[in-house]
């Protein structure tokens, strides 16, 4: 079975009590290995969350391309291109609430999305539980960078990580550890850092 929406929850509320434990000015702090801070790599999350939810849950969900949205400006220079940006004045709190907003959207989605439903994304037109393990993937890996900033130790539901690498990394190593796999598999340990990567997020048979 491929991850669910109850993975994908499951990861968003343990992140979302680990991000609340993180004082205001944690955010200022470059993510590990990215060229974003934490606010920014936080308000990168929120934005997958929130399009990899509207790809899916229209009557017809576009196939050839994202939604039809312009894309902001960064809003710090260098910075990713981001259309929710949490309010810096409302520091963590701010955050948590609009990391969890996010998260409840691709969650309700995935949740609920009609047996066959399909969705763009370039690495590959994807069901529930590509976007389910694509919204997996992310908060996972970007909460890793944001959390490992802070010098905070992070390893997410190994079960959950398996099934993530099943579904959209299915070429990648395997060895006991899937957790480390997944690092491994988007170039987060140190023999892959700086390699190209991309996961695979197409309906397979």
């Amino acid at each position: 079975m491929g991850p669910t929406a109850d993975d994908f929850r499951t990861i968003t509320d343990d992140l979302t009590g680990r991000f609340a434990e993180l004082p205001d000015v944690a955010w200022g702090k470059p993510a590990l290995e990215l060229d974003w801070d934490c606010r920014e790599t936080a308000a990168h999350l929120m934005d997958d969350f929130a399009f990899y939810a509207m790809q899916l849950s229209g009557r017809r969900p576009p196939q050839d391309d994202y939604v039809v949205l312009v894309d902001p400006p960064p809003w710090q220079p260098g910075g990713p291109d981001i259309l929710f940006w949490p309010d810096p004045a409302t520091g963590t709190a701010g955050i948590v609430s609009c990391f969890d907003a996010a998260a409840g959207l691709l969650y309700a989605v995935t949740a609920t999305a009609p047996a066959g439903h399909r969705g763009y994304h370039p690495a590959g037109t994807s069901d529930a539980s590509g976007f389910a393990a694509m919204g997996v993937a992310e908060a996972v890996l970007h909460g890793f960078d944001i959390l490992a900033a802070q010098g905070i130790d992070y390893r997410p539901d190994a079960a959950v990580a398996g099934r993530v690498l099943d579904r959209i990394f299915p070429a990648a190593e395997r060895t006991g550890d899937p957790w480390l796999d997944l690092l491994r598999a988007s170039g987060r340990t140190p023999e892959t850092r700086g390699q190209k990567w991309r996961w695979d997020s197409s309906v397979r048979g």
